[in-house]
């Protein structure tokens, strides 16, 4: 396996090659400590045998975590570290390489740096995609949310999510209620602020206004960790599915294949000489399982490892210099869903 960073115009990307013989697995969506009215959504337990696994597979050498592995969104830190304690005991033990390739859900982790010089069993985080060259063919892989309409109408504001949810767990983790004392002596303070002093400067109004957003920022914080699930997957992701027609969230491939915002990445890509043609695309973010050949180029949709009772759960994709396979772990066995051949390489 050789590991390397194209320098170009668009910034530095991380390309890994795989050698002849050698293998990639890749998995997304595991959204480890996701609960939901009490019971666990994410199948932890699943994925950690599915690691054991795959680890101790000779043949493959790169291990591929497509985003959306930790739910850092909504799950707090003690169901976290509980359900990612065997799969990631599995992922420290393997002497396989590991690209990190940051979601929307887990982008706290986008700006780690944990890459060293021993060649095999590196761990590489990447904000936001990667190029896999096999078999003389290069693939670009990413998690899939920033080809999403929602996610590039609101710019980057999505991003505050992440900082909310640091914020909302160092007060939740507050002995007893006392986050939500906390939070209601602020807003009291900002009131007798308010019913006391009275503002005629400018100055004077921004400060007011810098005090009213530090003040209040505790009660607003807890109250949309409290309500998120409600407003957030009942209410703007129903409402945004009906608005922004072009949303990815539940697509298959044949609309992803054709979608503007992959376009324009890959022809950004592409302009880059070092890169030139990419041959396939895979990401998750939509959680649904796919495999599609489309105009000679390879789409894979890795799934997720969530129960939604929609599609197919414990999902991952496989890849040799011959062979792309979409599979299931079920039952502790690996079960073929669908394979393409990758076409002969183009001399």
């Amino acid at each position: 396996m050789k590991v390397s960073r194209v320098d170009s115009a668009v910034g530095s990307i991380l390309e890994v090659e795989l050698q002849d013989g050698e293998e990639a697995v890749v998995v997304s969506d595991t959204h480890l400590g996701l609960r939901f009215r009490g019971r666990s959504l994410s199948r932890y337990e699943d994925f950690a045998e599915f690691l054991a696994k795959y680890c101790r597979d000779e043949k493959v050498s790169l291990v591929v975590l497509l985003g959306d592995i930790f739910e850092f969104w909504n799950a707090s830190v003690g169901d976290i570290v509980r359900s990612a304690y065997d799969p990631v005991k599995e992922l420290a033990k393997a002497d396989k390489t590991i690209v990190y390739v940051a979601g929307n859900h887990d982008r706290i982790i986008a700006n780690l740096r944990l890459e060293s010089r021993r060649g095999r069993g590196d761990l590489y985080v990447v904000p936001d995609f990667f190029i896999l060259k096999v078999g003389g063919r290069r693939f670009l892989l990413l998690h899939g949310h920033q080809l999403d309409t929602l996610f590039l109408r609101v710019k980057s504001l999505w991003k505050l999510q992440s900082y909310i949810y640091v914020l909302s767990e160092s007060l939740f983790y507050l002995p007893g209620p006392l986050e939500w004392v906390f939070a209601g002596l602020s807003t009291l303070i900002l009131l007798l602020i308010l019913a006391t002093f009275g503002v005629s400067s400018l100055s004077g109004e921004l400060l007011l206004g810098l005090a009213a957003f530090f003040l209040l920022s505790p009660m607003i914080i807890l109250s949309w960790r409290k309500l998120q699930d409600k407003v957030w997957y009942g209410l703007i992701q129903g409402l945004a599915a009906r608005v922004f027609r072009s949303r990815l969230r539940g697509k298959s491939l044949s609309n992803i294949a054709v979608s503007k915002p992959l376009h324009a990445l890959l022809d950004m890509l592409e302009s880059v000489p070092e890169i030139g043609r990419v041959d396939g695309v895979i990401l998750g973010h939509t959680h649904v399982p796919e495999l599609l050949v489309e105009n000679s180029r390879i789409f894979a949709n890795s799934g997720s490892w969530v129960e939604n009772g929609v599609n197919d759960c414990c999902t991952f994709v496989r890849l040799s210099s011959r062979l792309i396979e979409l599979g299931k772990w079920e039952g502790g066995v690996a079960k073929t869903l669908r394979t393409a051949e990758l076409p002969a390489e183009q001399l």
